[in-house]
């Protein structure tokens, strides 16, 4: 006893309680709590309040328990029941599932039997395990759903499988981070004369002999990235022959990666594959800068002598650049040597100046050329290098006869000054006629060439009478 006279927990006894206070202890402490006969007849029931069950509880009372029961529950509440009414000690609790009636869906619930100390009475606490079931639920869901995952991706490699083997065109993986064969088909194999295991994860570099600039899978990812792809002509460390690579760029699961496709060219005939190489050479061997681009003048690649002209260090930072901001004239440059490449298909001569990565200005000669490839067009610009020379551009028009006879005609009857304005005009006349030729009669593109406003251009047209000269 503590002081006062207070029941104490302490010594092994419980406090007297109230019965409406141990039903709602009892509420409380378990989700469900049935009293029931030793024949398994609801006596009274009652739930936590949190418990949305209460409603239907009424219902529940001097019925068996087993009338609330799935099929699959039935047995399994009556061994443990009768395990309970003999007595044994090691009675488990068991989980059961109610049946859903009226607004009541289906729930489980864990039981465990105690004694009341009243003869054919019998208390089940029970614990609501719907969370529980449905956590279950989602595991097995998850569970199936990542089996399905694996069984399609096993499929999908199966038919990678398949197909890689069953191609007759040596195909490889290469990483591009490394630089490493990553698989192979067998072609590949026969190909470079060495196993599978042998060709896995050593450099794809050292089965070739490169020409031309920079690392092999850097060309490889260059001419992957093209608008245009093109192929890499390259000889074999083992057989010396050429072989025609075709890369294909793509990102994997631990970076880019290159597909690529291996082929010795032997259809076209000896002539024909000379003259490829021979090309090849001369694109990455040349001494003038060649260039491609596509329709609205950006580069779609460039060779090592444009690099070294323009001091750009490498070829991925010509990608999506615009050829205009390599011109000292910029637009009015490109779009002249385009539009005569479109009109005539080439442009066989333009003097202009190029600007370096860093500014510097180089007088150039460039030729233009239109290509076609597929649907769209592609312009060829061969490059060359003029300071060393005046200039050898042949002018679009060149000075008369009469122009001239008129201003020798001067000499003696009018003053120098006079003679001078003269011989201005003439020139003057012959730099805007030569513009607008080369422009194809645009006048705003002859206005920016010569560095006159649009409304001068018109004045001096009107002047020479070559308004409506096309």
């Amino acid at each position: 006893m503590a002081p006062h006279g207070e029941m104490s927990w302490t010594e092994g006894m419980i406090p007297a309680i109230k019965p409406e206070v141990v039903a709602s202890i009892v509420s409380r402490i378990s989700d469900l709590a049935l009293v029931i006969s030793e024949d398994g007849v609801i006596r009274s029931a009652q739930a936590n309040p949190n418990f949305n069950l209460a409603p239907e509880l009424q219902m529940w009372l001097d019925r068996p328990v087993q009338d609330f029961l799935t099929v699959e529950s039935i047995p399994k509440f009556e061994t443990r029941l009768a395990q309970f009414k003999d007595h044994k000690s090691d009675v488990q609790p068991v989980q059961v599932n109610h049946a859903a009636h009226k607004d009541v869906p289906e729930f489980p619930i864990q039981y465990s039997f105690h004694r009341t100390g009243a003869e054919d009475s019998i208390l089940m606490l029970g614990n609501d395990l719907t969370s529980t079931a449905e956590m279950q639920q989602q595991l097995v869901a998850a569970h199936i759903a990542l089996e399905n995952d694996y069984e399609t991706q096993r499929e999908h490699d199966l038919r990678f499988r398949v197909l890689l083997e069953s191609s007759e065109t040596s195909t490889a993986f290469i990483s591009v981070k490394t630089g490493k064969l990553e698989a192979c088909n067998s072609a590949a194999e026969s190909l470079f004369g060495k196993t599978r295991d042998a060709l896995i994860g050593a450099s794809f570099a050292l089965e070739f002999r490169v020409q031309g600039r920079g690392d092999l899978v850097d060309q490889l990812v260059a001419a992957a990235s093209e608008q245009v792809r093109t192929s890499i002509i390259v000889k074999s460390v083992k057989t010396g022959q050429d072989l025609t690579l075709k890369p294909t760029l793509y990102r994997g699961a631990d970076g880019p990666m290159l597909l690529c496709k291996m082929s010795i060219d032997e259809e076209e005939g000896a002539s024909s594959g000379q003259l490829q190489s021979q090309l090849i050479d001369l694109y990455h061997r040349g001494s003038d800068s060649i260039v491609f681009l596509d329709g609205t003048g950006l580069i779609l690649s460039a060779n090592d002598a444009f690099l070294n002209f323009t001091d750009v260090t490498h070829p991925q930072n010509l990608k999506g650049r615009s050829m205009v901001e390599f011109f000292n004239r910029g637009s009015i440059d490109l779009n002249v040597m385009l539009e005569n490449a479109r009109r005539t298909g080439s442009m066989r001569l333009y003097a202009t100046k190029v600007l370096s990565e860093h500014g510097g200005e180089r007088a150039v000669e460039i030729s233009t050329t239109q290509l076609k490839a597929g649907k769209a067009s592609v312009f060829a610009m061969i490059i060359r290098d003029s300071r060393r020379v005046e200039t050898v551009r042949t002018p679009m028009q060149q000075i008369t006869e009469v122009d001239m006879r008129s201003v020798i005609e001067l000499i003696g009857g009018h003053s120098l000054k006079d003679i001078v304005a003269q011989s201005t005009d003439v020139i003057e006349k012959m730099c805007i006629e030569t513009a607008v030729e080369m422009t194809s009669n645009n006048r705003v593109a002859a206005a920016e060439m010569l560095g006159l406003s649009r409304q001068s251009l018109y004045v001096k047209l009107r002047k020479y009478n070559l308004v409506n000269k096309s």
